[in-house]
């Protein structure tokens, strides 16, 4: 070819950037459109060029100034990326133009690298960007960008994008081995990441292969590098150690750690090194740390919920996500520290983040998993060398969650204590005292003030207090127990799954050490913890390991009537009550099993004196600690697919619920009634499930008002939203459908009841306000009523909701109320509380579009006139965009008000603030009586008050053809000038 011209013949030029694939709501960033321009203004300049003109020419352009080099830099970018055909060409014109060693180069593409839109990145521009890093494999500077590259590898994501990426990247990092050992930081990032990926990648055999093997290569030749990733590399190793290209390596760390490097004298010196937060922000891509960041610094604690679930959807939607938890919980507990101003505020905190977010595990191995990725650092913890801010999340989450959530505080517990001891056997005093150190520490640095809310909770089991003085003797008493409680130091965690993993290799900072057998006191855990002590639990004997199943003789019976007897006798006898609560809380969950053997105790209860109180609690052990709820989830996600049948084989208070309906009718109900309620003080989720078997299934809803009178304290109205905010936390699709029927049957209690109205708005979306609405105008559905108190409350709740939510509130109001609701909203908002626009601007907005629905009156507009008058030039825009809206019959209600002379001055003001600001046609002197008028005001020509004389003839022409009862002072007077 002779020319440029005909090298770029065939090249696009779009107006779009093309980098990513964008969906057409999508808005590409600023600097995409600078290399769009800069690519268009590159073609134009080397079009019809031989090659000599063009390189004199580009050299010519890039002398001239920064600003004709950065363009120039700009278009030759873009053009490689974009264009693979002529990448080659424009990356020699490049070379011609650079004069700044590539660097402006590099900062074109660290902006491509960082972007958030990453993940939708076009294949062929993905496969450019990597062929430029080649290219500019010397560029000083090009180890950042690797390393920025490092981040958008997506773990717990196997789609093809994804997939390619972290091929492309193994690829060059192994081409470009050489140049990779120059940068300490970029092999260990590139060890902890691939090592990270290995395990999702089960699935492609020989991208796992290649990975593994990359990783065994940098630690065997790179150790000293690798180990500036702390005791973290020791949490990915043991996740990859049965992978077999790992098995070796993993050995020797354990027995022989110097055949790893001379320096190397055992994992100990790993697990006691914090992990930089820079490698654990590595697992996280910047799109996700965006939104993170979101989250734990701008929204409230009443607000993040949305939020999170959206995340969720997002990026832990899928299988292969679970292992995503992790790294998640890492970066939050590690890497996001607030600051003093953040924890000073009501935003939300990282516990409660971190609460819901394990809401969303279902598998009991990720449970695991995320237990160790939350209290990692506890194990180790040395107030020299660790942070505060890494215990503090785990802190807090054991201490606030025991009221609502004490099952969670146990399950903590219970994990740390086992922990402590199973997890280096060689080295489980130190880590009990490390673990104990960082409780100490965290109390004499106030993060809470004291264990004893917690020892002295009254859900928290004597094993649980047993484990907090045996984890933590120095802050709480130990625990007097009678003699037939067992004395061990720790229980299993009842939320695990009880199995006997494959062994592994024991931690051990020893090398030269043989493994010493463990008679664990507590059911084996789940991996990963488990793989660090298999070897020692296959010497052991059977007897010495505690499989967390029924004895034989305990075991539940195939034979009713035996069953039926052990049950009742158990309830009956208070000294059989312990043995039976172990042997349910012990029992492996057989949905089938715990099923039927709820389902007896309640028919045992209702036909016999058996203690209600004992059998609540033998219900609410083995459902809130065997199942820990699980299988009611799972029939909540059925129903919502209307698999019913497939669903009552996973609801197991559903039985419950069937075998007390049995007796509604009986002489015994009182008894059925008070076992129901004494589960929902066990914090079972039995009240909305009756709320609908008696509304919805039954429609009978007196059954559930026999439940709710059974309370000592509370109304119909409490129940309701209790139970109605329960649903909607776990099932909001069942909660928005049932709405109608529940107001049908319990109207009075329903409507105007801002707790309903709250749970309403928490998870409401666009489909459900339009569902609503409807039902609203049909008549099938009222949420505010016509009381001003609860009006008045229903306001306040909403004010403090977030934006999105006050939006839908006031369109579920403006399809609801009438013109005598809409006065008292309009005085409770504007002179109760008096609302300022700029602080509520969606009460603002929403007010504005309901007063709009209804004609003015004389009372709205003295409203309007009160709020003007207290604060104008602050009011003056809501109050005329209101009159704008109330254009038609606003002159004769505004002359009659401007009849009085104490509204006279406040009237004038407002419609002069109104036409100077809203460009509308009025003559404000026109509005007062002729004995009031200001004589240095009637110029018709006055620029402070324009007036349209013939636009108000033609309103006096309009308006004398229609009756003469609506003529006003305004229209006669203009007709008298």
């Amino acid at each position: 070819m002779t020319d440029a011209t005909a090298e770029t013949s065939t090249s696009p030029l779009p107006s779009q950037p093309q980098l990513f694939l964008l969906d057409p709501i999508d808005v590409a960033d600023p600097w995409q459109y600078e290399l769009v321009e800069s690519y268009q203004l590159l073609a134009t300049f080397i079009a019809g060029k031989s090659q000599m003109e063009l390189h004199d020419a580009l050299q010519h352009k890039a002398s001239e100034s920064m600003h004709s080099h950065s363009e120039l830099v700009k278009g030759l970018v873009y053009g490689i990326l974009t264009n693979p055909n002529d990448a080659g060409m424009f990356f020699r014109y490049l070379n011609i133009v650079s004069r700044d060693g590539f660097a402006y180069t590099l900062s074109r593409l660290q902006l491509v690298v960082t972007s958030h839109k990453f993940a939708r990145i076009r294949p062929e521009v993905c496969t450019q960007l990597f062929w430029i890093l080649n290219e500019l494999i010397n560029a000083h500077g090009l180890d950042q960008i690797v390393l920025s590259l490092t981040r958008q590898v997506r773990s717990g994501d196997i789609s093809h994008g994804n997939v390619k990426l972290c091929w492309l990247m193994l690829q060059f990092l192994q081409k470009h081995y050489d140049w990779m050992v120059q940068f300490p930081v970029l092999i260990a990032t590139a060890a902890y990441m691939f090592g990270r990926l290995a395990l999702d990648h089960s699935r492609i055999p020989d991208l796992r292969l290649q990975e593994s093997e990359f990783v065994v290569r940098l630690f065997r030749e790179r150790f000293s590098e690798c180990s500036m990733v702390g005791r973290d590399l020791v949490r990915m190793l043991q996740d990859i150690a049965r992978i077999p290209v790992v098995t070796d390596l993993w050995t020797d760390i354990l027995k022989q750690p110097q055949s790893i490097s001379p320096r190397f004298t055992g994992i100990d010196q790993l697990l006691y090194t914090p992990t930089p937060r820079m490698f654990l922000a590595n697992r996280i891509t910047y799109d996700m740390e965006h939104r993170l960041l979101f989250i734990l610094e701008q929204l409230p604690v009443n607000m993040y919920s949305r939020n999170l679930m959206w995340f969720v959807q997002q990026y832990l939607s899928t299988p292969e996500a679970e292992t995503l938890f992790s790294d998640l919980i890492r970066y939050i507990v590690c890497v996001f520290h607030p600051s003093n101003a953040v924890l000073a505020s009501n935003i939300v905190p990282r516990y409660v983040f971190l609460g819901g977010l394990l809401r969303f595990i279902r598998s009991q191995v990720v449970a695991a998993n995320a237990k160790l990725a939350l209290f990692y650092d506890w194990l180790f913890y040395n107030p020299q060398s660790d942070n505060i801010m890494n215990i503090e999340p785990g802190v807090l989450i054991i201490a606030q969650s025991v009221d609502k959530y004490a099952f969670m505080t146990a399950s903590f517990i219970e994990f740390l204590a086992f922990v402590s001891d199973a997890y280096s056997p060689a080295q489980a005093p130190a880590i009990r005292q490390a673990v104990g150190t960082a409780m100490q520490d965290a109390v004499d640095k106030g993060v809470v003030s004291s264990l004893m809310p917690i020892y002295e909770h009254p859900r928290i089991e004597v094993s649980i207090r047993q484990n907090l003085y045996y984890l933590f003797p120095q802050l709480v008493p130990p625990v007097v127990v009678p003699p037939t409680v067992s004395d061990e130091p720790a229980k299993a965690d009842d939320t695990e799954l009880h199995i006997t993993p494959p062994s592994s290799p024991e931690i051990s900072s020893n090398p030269v050490q043989q493994p010493q057998p463990i008679t664990p006191a507590i059911p084996i855990a789940l991996d990963p913890v488990s793989r660090m002590f298999q070897d020692e639990l296959v010497n052991s004997t059977e007897s010495d390991i505690y499989t967390g199943g029924l004895p034989e003789d305990v075991a539940l019976q195939a034979d009713t009537d035996a069953t039926k007897l052990s049950l009742e006798q158990a309830l009956r006898d208070a000294g059989e009550l312990p043995s039976f609560v172990d042997q349910a809380q012990s029992a492996e969950p057989d949905i089938a099993q715990i099923s039927n053997l709820a389902s007896e105790i309640v028919d045992i209860c209702a036909q016999s004196d058996t203690p209600i109180p004992a059998a609540a609690r033998i219900l609410s052990v083995m459902f809130c600690e065997s199942l820990e709820m699980e299988d009611i989830e799972t029939n909540a996600e059925l129903k919502a697919t209307g698999e019913d049948n497939d669903a009552l084989e996973h609801d197991v208070l559903h039985h419950v619920i069937n075998a007390a309906a049995k007796y509604t009718d009986h002489s015994s109900a009182q008894k059925i009634y008070s076992l129901l309620v004494h589960l929902t003080e066990h914090k079972l989720d039995v009240g909305f499930r009756w709320l609908l078997f008696s509304v919805v299934d039954k429609q009978q809803p007196w059954l559930y008002t026999q439940y709710v009178d059974q309370y000592a304290t509370g109304t119909l109205s409490a129940a309701l939203v209790r139970d109605l905010s329960t649903m909607q936390e776990r099932f909001p699709g069942l909660f928005y459908t049932v709405l109608p029927q529940i107001y049908a049957a319990f109207t009075d209690a329903f409507v105007g009841c801002h707790g309903i109205v709250k749970s309403v708005l928490a998870l409401i979306d666009q489909p459900q306000v339009y569902r609503l609405n409807t039902l609203i105008l049909r008549g099938k559905l009222q949420l505010i009523g016509y009381q001003a108190a609860s009006i008045a409350a229903i306001i306040d709740m909403a004010l403090d909701c977030d934006a999105f939510e006050q939006v839908c509130f006031w369109q579920l109001l403006t399809a609801e109320l009438d013109a005598s609701q809409i006065a008292l909203v309009a005085r409770y908002l504007l002179l109760s509380k008096q609302l300022d626009p700029s602080s509520n601007s969606e009460a603002a907005t929403g007010l504005r579009i309901l007063l709009q629905t209804t004609p003015p009156t004389a009372e709205l507009l003295g409203i309007l006139l009160k709020y003007y008058a207290d604060n104008a030039d602050e009011r003056v825009d809501l109050c005329g965009s209101i009159l704008s809206c109330w254009n038609d019959g606003l002159w004769p209600l505004l002359s009659e008000l401007a009849a009085d002379p104490m509204q006279q001055h406040t009237v004038k003001s407002l419609i002069s603030h109104w036409v100077e600001r809203f460009a509308v046609s009025a003559d404000t002197n026109a509005i007062l009586p002729p004995s009031k008028r200001s004589r240095a005001s009637s110029d018709d020509d006055s620029d402070d008050m324009p007036t349209i004389r013939g636009q108000r003839r033609r309103i006096s022409r309009q308006t004398t053809t229609q009756s003469s009862n609506h003529s006003s002072p305004l229209l006669s007077s203009s007709d008298s000038d």
